[in-house]
């Protein structure tokens, strides 16, 4: 997952670079933000002008997946002490929430389990941080003709797929796709956060139906 982060940074690095932003202020949004989905849907909105306000409003909505991460991660992260409670939530992506719940599950130890996210949240961030300065680096030289965008579905679907090993997932999944494709029409990113919470929803109530 780490590997496929790369592209994914390098087309962020790309769209800075084409958007005509200062390199450094853009490639500051990979360490201050991070978040992929949410930066390039920044980047989109700067490139039409459109008011800070708006701006920094888009990228709160996108992000707020992390929440649903967050409520997921919690019963785990409260084993944890206080100083790591602080600073692991800084390396929460949608990669390290993934990797970290089938860990979680697994491994019941607590230092083994933040241990387990700080390595795997580093790693992400590292590899990110470095496609987004090889794309602002190198944007210019990359021909247009190479379309690099395609990335970006991909590390989603890389992190999907292994999820799809049972009921519930699978009718999240699709109703989150069915309703995020529908409502593509709503502004700044609603529709993913409205899939996202069809998704979650259906989900739920198929979970409790099929548990004993």
């Amino acid at each position: 997952m780490a590997v496929a982060t790369f592209p994914f940074g390098l087309a962020y690095g790309v769209g800075v670079t084409a958007a005509g932003i200062d390199r450094w202020v853009g490639a500051s949004a990979s360490w201050t933000v991070l978040a992929g989905a949410a930066q390039l849907s920044m980047l989109s909105l700067i490139e039409s002008h459109a008011s800070w306000v708006v701006i920094v409003l888009t990228g709160l909505v996108v992000n707020i997946r992390f929440a649903l991460y967050s409520m997921a991660l919690a019963p785990g992260f409260k084993e944890f002490p206080a100083r790591w409670r602080y600073v692991l939530p800084y390396l929460m992506t949608d990669q390290t929430a993934a990797l970290s719940l089938q860990y979680f599950n697994d491994h019941p130890d607590p230092v083994a389990r933040r241990w387990y996210y700080l390595g795997a949240g580093a790693l992400t961030a590292l590899v990110w941080w470095a496609g987004t300065l090889v794309g602002i680096t190198l944007g210019a030289a990359i021909p247009p003709s190479i379309d690099i965008a395609f990335t970006v579905p991909l590390v989603f679907v890389v992190l999907l797929v292994p999820t799809l090993i049972d009921r519930p997932g699978i009718v999240a999944a699709l109703a989150a796709a069915v309703v995020t494709v529908t409502t593509t029409s709503l502004p700044h990113g609603l529709s993913t956060v409205l899939g996202a919470g069809v998704g979650v929803a259906l989900g739920a109530v198929v979970d409790r139906r099929v548990r004993p």
